[in-house]
């Protein structure tokens, strides 16, 4: 229905008071609803009441570990060096002796391999701590000689040699024999030798009354280390074969003197560093777990930590200077090394960086734990954890703190099934 709206006079006036006064009504109303007072504003911006943040009670084993980072590599280097020198034969030598065969760099050297050879002479490896420091003739005795004799026994084990005693026909039969085998000939009596053995025969023959008995004399000396002999330099005496020749220095035409290579045990080992106070907690034997970047783990156990399996730049350098720096050393940290279960499972991974978990305790089994933010200490110095039950109810129970790793603390509480697998303990609030 439309209401009629006076044209003139005191009706229209009051009509348009009337629509003003409702108009001002509706404005002020609608703008009364969305203006707030300071004190109001303020009380629509205060936080709501913080809640509880729990996590449930969890049985779990928990195992103390020392991390480091560690790199797979071949085991302890050495230089390899040669002594001595090798057979010159019937010609007079002219010169220094050269390397006619130079070595393989990452091959493996077993007892009996030829190393290199020097003036178209094979220098063999064979195990021995005693270093070859003379050539071996009929007759020759010392602790050369029984490596020797062990060396041959373990190659020619058919030979029926004797562990101890000085060079013979058997020892030198076997020495031929294992010559020829590798396709060398042992180094035999050179053409001044055979002048010399001639003249003192013709001596005898030739000899009478106590001229005679000193020309027999002379040939029996003579022919005591007459034969075959082993030149100092044709074998190389290793404290441990096999061994992997993991750098070569010299080529073919080289001198052939000093430093050639070098040499690492053959097995692959993991290397690392730990700090000060960790290395106090660890020692041999105890177990670790290898994991590689790309998540693949391997099981180790610390063969050894400190000076002795420290890695210096001895390994990279060909002067056979060992390349310590014990400044280095100190602020790397103390030295660790670890025998992977499987080593040649790691082969491939020479080289490569592994992060290293040392297991130094733990707690056997299965125990009560929860994050070490659950667990205080009230003001007597009891441990406690606060327990939130069914119906949002919160209580304190007191506990003995255990075992801390990796972000979790076994807990025992002191009253038997106050706080069980489960239970929700309070770790914060949001």
């Amino acid at each position: 229905m439309r209401i009629p709206f006076p044209r003139s006079g005191p009706p229209r006036v009051v009509a348009a008071t009337t629509a003003i006064a409702l108009a001002t009504a509706v404005i002020g109303w609608l703008v009364g609803t969305h203006v707030r007072s300071p004190a109001d504003a303020a009380a629509a911006h205060r936080a709501p009441p913080a809640s509880l943040v729990t996590v449930a009670v969890t049985e779990r084993e928990l195992t103390a570990t020392v991390n480091a980072q560690g790199t797979v590599a071949y085991g302890a280097p050495q230089p390899i060096a040669l002594t001595g020198s090798v057979a010159t034969g019937d010609a007079a030598a002219t010169g220094a002796p050269l390397v006619t065969k130079a070595p393989s760099a990452n091959k493996t050297l077993r007892e009996g391999d030829v190393l290199l050879e020097v003036s178209g002479r094979p220098v063999f490896v064979l195990t021995g701590k005693v270093p070859m420091y003379r050539t071996l003739t009929r007759g020759s005795s010392g602790d050369d000689v029984d490596q020797l004799r062990s060396a041959l026994r373990r190659l020619r084990p058919g030979s029926g040699l004797a562990a101890t005693g000085v060079i013979n026909d058997s020892v030198l039969d076997a020495v031929r024999a294992w010559y020829t085998a590798r396709g060398y000939q042992a180094q035999g009596p050179t053409a001044e030798q055979k002048a010399r053995l001639r003249t003192l025969q013709q001596a005898v023959s030739a000899g009478t009354g106590p001229a005679l008995k000193d020309a027999e004399a002379d040939l029996n000396d003579f022919t005591k280390t007459y034969g075959t002999s082993i030149a100092s330099g044709e074998i190389l005496f290793l404290p441990k074969l096999p061994l992997r020749l993991t750098a070569v220095t010299v080529q073919a035409g080289a001198a052939a003197s000093g430093v050639i290579g070098t040499a690492s045990d053959p097995t692959l080992v993991v290397n690392g560093t730990v700090a000060p106070d960790d290395a106090a907690l660890l020692k041999a034997g105890m177990p670790a777990t290898l994991t590689h970047p790309d998540g693949e783990t391997f099981a180790a156990k610390l063969a050894g930590m400190g000076a002795s399996v420290a890695v210096t730049a001895a390994a990279d350098k060909s002067d056979g200077t060992d390349g310590t720096d014990s400044t280095d050393s100190a602020l790397a940290g103390v030295p660790i090394r670890l025998k992977p279960a499987y080593p040649g499972k790691l082969a491939a991974f020479a080289g490569q960086a592994f992060k290293v978990s040392i297991e130094v305790g733990g707690t056997g089994h299965a125990v009560l734990s929860v994050p070490v933010a659950a667990v205080y200490t009230a003001a007597d110095g009891q441990s406690r954890v606060t327990v939130q039950d069914a119906t949002g109810s919160v209580h304190d129970v007191p506990v003995t703190a255990g075992l801390s790793t990796a972000g979790f603390v076994q807990i025992t509480p002191k009253t038997p099934d106050s706080v069980r697998a489960g239970s929700r303990v309070v770790v914060g609030t949001q």
